[in-house]
């Protein structure tokens, strides 16, 4: 039975009051014992029905708010998860760039030492090529002019 059968049986109910007939400087009212008790069994009967499916609609509401309250710790959870990848992501590019400034620095260095390094060998060549040529007795502005 459904709420509106419910709702027609106790309409049903009313009827048959209204039918009844009034004890003269009573009060009471006459009705028909047996529609009246009918209409009382088939509302005892249409009232466990109306509370099952009462009961069924309030276990699907809370399951369904389970499962929202569920999704939305999952997300707060997948939230929190990435706000830690976020995180991490920042810190690793922080060391990165800083390690990518120590390489740089470590670099540079090495190339000035190596430079330094060349230039001297190189003042020394140039030396020893001078030295070789004064020694010779002639320097290469020497040769090139026309005797």
């Amino acid at each position: 039975m459904t709420a509106i059968e419910l709702d027609d049986l106790i309409d049903e109910l009313e009827d048959a009051l209204a039918e009844g007939r009034r004890v003269p400087f009573s009060g009471r009212l006459l009705v028909a014992e047996e529609r009246i008790l009918d209409i009382i069994d088939r509302m005892r009967v249409a009232i466990p029905e109306e509370q099952k499916r009462a009961r069924r609609i309030v276990q699907e509401q809370e399951r369904l708010i389970a499962e929202a309250q569920a999704r939305v710790q999952q997300v707060l959870d997948e939230k929190g998860l990435l706000d830690a990848v976020e995180g991490e992501r920042t810190r690793l590019l922080q060391r990165a760039e800083y390690e990518a400034t120590q390489v740089r620095a470590g670099a540079d260095e090495y190339a000035r030492q190596v430079l330094e390094e060349l230039d001297e060998r190189l003042t020394k060549l140039v030396t020893s090529v001078r030295n070789g040529l004064g020694t010779l007795g002639t320097q290469p502005d020497e040769q090139s002019k026309p005797t």
